[in-house]
């Protein structure tokens, strides 16, 4: 297995799937750039405040009051860490009714990526750039692989796509041969921040939209860890002798570094392209977008070897990027747009994606960067 080095360029979420409550489920203390999260513990509640009192603790959640008032009536010379677990610095201000969405951890508490988020990114950037070099007659071929229907709906997927290009079945899929690790990271890594919608509206000069926003976790930008994976070439070849619909490893996964070749072009693509879109839209808060998109572009550019590239990941990064793009390159993208978006009649004036999730500071999210160090 080979060591890679991966770095956050910007805030990474990869959720747990829980959404914290203000007051219950975490306390801010501070203000400005002392402003500070912290995650309660129940067990340690329980333990300072005493099973005899717990017709008051869930009154006080039931009135939405603080946990540190709470714990104030019953233990008071009880510190802040004596029922909290984990310190986050915030960068947004935080409203009693706010729910903060909380990022993955191991079981022993540590934030990480899992490798299969990893994996499933890296995947999407092979898929896009394998059909970016597909013939016109190859591309026809795709399309009619996109489309399922289920309960009379029209969906659009990547499943029929990979099927052909990848492997019909997870024996055969040639992904199977990407191994991924795992990538902890340290307890102090995780920030907070509130994330907002870069909106195209109808009548509106101003493309920031606050009106949907959410207090999110995130691993912070420059935060390192290491991680394994490996190209199992070997296993490949054995594999190849027994099951006959295996198909041949494509260019791109050839080696880690033409591996890493391939995602440092599409990621630079996407990148490019996100800057020409909205170069184009004369509207408030597109400037800021653009600086932010082309600082990821230099560090993209800054890249010279195969021993490195940039990848986008997780929670904010944007259909585009989660989807690969791939989609454009398609005769019919019209019908995919259809499929994607709900009402897209109602939204025929607007191109599609319309929207790109950024926070309060115009700052994006999910970008890593992916280096070889042995």
């Amino acid at each position: 297995m080979n060591k890679i080095q991966i770095e956050t360029l910007t805030p990474v979420h990869i959720g747990s799937g829980n959404m914290l409550q203000n007051h219950t489920d975490f306390v801010v203390q501070g203000s400005g750039d002392d402003r500070y999260i912290f995650i309660v513990d129940d067990r340690k509640i329980l333990d300072l405040i005493g099973e005899e009192h717990l017709d008051h603790w869930m009154a006080s959640i039931e009135k939405k009051e603080s946990t540190i008032k709470l714990v104030q009536r019953f233990a008071p010379k009880a510190s802040i860490w004596d029922y909290t677990t984990e310190q986050i610095t915030c960068y947004a201000d935080v409203g009693p009714n706010d729910t903060l969405k909380e990022i993955i951890h191991d079981g022993r508490g540590k934030p990480y990526i899992p490798g299969s988020s990893i994996k499933g990114a890296i995947r999407t950037a092979v898929l896009s750039e394998i059909i970016a070099l597909q013939n016109q007659e190859q591309i026809k071929e795709i399309q009619e692989s996109v489309f399922t229907e289920k309960r009379g709906y029209r969906n659009a997927s990547a499943s029929g796509v990979e099927k052909k290009l990848f492997g019909v079945d997870p024996n055969s899929d040639i992904f199977r041969f990407v191994r991924v690790g795992d990538a902890y990271f340290e307890d102090d890594c995780i920030i907070a921040s509130r994330m907002i919608n870069l909106n195209i509206r109808k009548g509106k000069d101003e493309l920031k939209d606050k009106s949907k926003p959410q207090l999110i976790e995130a691993i912070g930008p420059k935060e390192r860890s290491i991680f394994e994976m490996k190209i199992d070439t070997d296993y490949y070849d054995l594999a190849k002798k027994k099951y006959s619909k295996l198909g041949k490893l494509p260019e791109p996964m050839q080696s880690l570094a033409s591996l890493f070749a391939s995602i440092n072009n599409h990621t630079k693509k996407l990148v490019e392209s996100e800057i020409a879109y909205w170069q184009d839209i004369q509207l408030t808060g597109s400037e800021d977008y653009i600086e932010s998109m082309e600082i990821i572009l230099d560090e993209i550019n800054e890249i010279k070897n195969q021993d490195a590239c940039v990848l986008r990941i997780g929670h904010a990064s944007g259909w585009r990027f989660i989807t690969g793009a791939w989609t454009e390159y398609l005769d019919n993208f019209e019908d995919v747009i259809n499929a994607a978006r709900p009402n897209n009649q109602r939204y025929q004036e607007y191109d599609f994606p319309k929207t790109r999730r950024i926070d309060e500071d115009s700052d994006v999210y999910g970008f890593m960067r992916l280096k070889i160090i042995e």
